[in-house]
C-alpha cells in the first residue's frame, strides 16, 4: 500500500505507528563538524545572586523546603532550567541554628564554600566543618546533611550532575530517618588516613571516602605552584586539579574540579575541548573571551563556557592575582573517549 503514497503520506502514517525515518534527522545535527549545543555563555552577576539569596533566606523556611539555594539558570537552555546541559550550579544559605535535613540521591554533589564559618555538611558520618574556599564532595547516593551552629550566616556553591541524570532517568531520592545523621568521625580523621605516614587499617576495614578538600591546603599548593615559573599552562595560566587520592583520577565520575591562578596582568591562550565548564571568581577581575563576544566578571561572579567554545581569560589587575574555581564534565567525555582540546 505505501508503495504507491507520496513521501507526504509516508512520514504521516509512520508517525501514527511510532516510526520515523533516518532522513528525517535535522542534518545539522546529524552531519555537524562540531557538537550542536543551545547552552549560551553567561555571566551571573554576585550582586544579583546575592539580593536573590538574600530574600529567600528571608522567605523561604528549611521546615518547608528541603533545601533554601537559588539556581543559576541558562538563558539558552529552554524548557530544561538548568546552568549548563550535564551541570546544575546554584548557591545555598544556612542561616545560624538551622538544619538541612538528610538525605541521599543518585545526582553527585559538591559544595564549594563563599562565606561563612560554623557550619557543617555531614557525609557518610564524616563531619566537615566549612570554611570559605573548602570543596566538600557529597557522591552519588551517600548520606549527608548541613547544620549551622556558628552565630552567622553559611553560603556555598551546590553543584550537581543532576541534568545529567536527569537525561538518563536515573533520579532517585530517599530521605534519611532523622533530621541529622550520626557523627562517626571528622575530616581531621580521614585526611590522617591519606597522609603519606598514615595509621594502618585492620583487616578487611575499607578506606572511608575524601570528602573534604580544605582551603588551607589547597591555596598553599596552587600558590606555591603559581611561584614556580615553568608550571603555567598558555591556556589557563596554572591550573591545580582536585583529585580523588584513592583512584588518582578526578573528584567525581562525572565532574572535575580546579582552581586557576592567574598572574597579574596574565591574559591565556585561546583553546576549546569536548566539555562545558562551569566557573566562579574567588578572587580579583577580569575578562574571558567566550566565542565571538567578551564577557567581564568580578569576585563572587560565575559564568559558564559551553562545549567547543574558543575561549580565553585575562585578568585586568596589574598587581594581584585572580582565582577561578571551575567544574567541568570531561570525565564524562574521557569515559566514552570522546574528550579532546585543542589551541584556537
Amino acid at each position: 500500500m505505501l508503495e504507491q503514497a507520496t513521501l507526504e503520506q509516508l512520514e504521516q502514517w509512520m508517525a501514527a505507528h511510532h516510526l520515523g525515518g533516518h532522513w528525517q534527522i535535522d542534518p545539522e545535527v546529524l552531519y555537524a563538524p562540531a557538537p550542536v549545543t543551545t547552552v549560551q555563555p553567561h555571566v551571573w552577576p554576585w550582586s544579583e545572586v546575592w539580593e536573590a539569596v538574600q530574600g529567600a533566606g528571608a522567605l523561604v523556611h528549611l521546615d518547608v523546603a528541603e533545601r533554601r539555594s537559588v539556581r543559576l539558570l541558562n538563558p539558552g537552555l529552554q524548557g530544561r532550567r538548568f546552568t549548563a546541559h550535564t551541570m546544575q550550579l546554584s548557591v545555598q544559605i544556612v542561616k545560624p541554628g538551622e538544619v538541612a535535613r538528610a538525605h541521599r540521591h543518585t545526582p553527585a554533589a559538591y559544595r564549594f564554600v563563599v562565606q561563612g564559618s560554623g557550619a557543617y555538611t555531614t557525609v557518610e558520618g564524616q563531619q566537615c566543618r566549612m570554611e570559605a574556599g573548602d570543596l566538600i564532595l557529597t557522591p552519588a547516593w551517600t548520606w549527608h546533611n548541613h547544620a549551622n551552629d556558628g552565630d552567622e550566616p553559611m553560603v556555598w556553591l551546590d553543584g550537581l550532575d543532576h541534568p545529567l541524570i536527569t537525561l538518563l532517568q536515573l533520579n532517585m531520592f530517599e530521605s534519611y530517618a532523622a533530621d541529622v545523621q550520626p557523627i562517626e568521625r571528622s575530616s581531621d580523621d580521614v585526611a590522617a588516613l591519606y597522609g603519606a605516614a598514615r595509621p594502618p587499617l585492620a583487616d578487611g576495614q575499607a578506606r572511608p571516602g575524601y570528602y573534604h578538600y580544605r582551603w588551607r591546603d589547597t591555596y598553599p599548593a596552587l600558590r606555591a605552584l603559581a611561584a614556580r615559573g615553568d608550571a603555567a599552562s598558555p591556556f589557563d595560566g596554572t591550573l591545580l586539579e582536585y583529585t580523588d587520592p584513592l583512584t588518582g583520577g578526578p573528584t567525581l565520575p562525572t565532574m572535575a574540579h580546579a582552581l586557576q591562578w592567574l598572574r597579574p596582568g596574565e591574559a591565556t591562550r585561546a583553546h576549546r575541548h569536548l566539555s562545558t565548564t562551569i566557573y566562579h571568581v574567588v578572587r580579583g577581575r577580569g575578562r574571558s573571551r567566550i566565542g565571538d563576544a567578551e564577557y567581564a566578571w568580578e569576585q563572587g561572579d560565575s559564568f559558564v563556557v559551553p562545549v567547543w567554545y574558543p575561549h580565553a581569560h585575562a585578568n585586568l589587575s596589574a598587581d594581584t592575582e585572580a582565582i577561578l574555581f571551575s567544574v567541568t564534565d570531561a570525565p564524562v567525555a574521557r569515559a566514552f573517549r570522546l574528550y579532546r582540546e585543542e589551541p584556537v
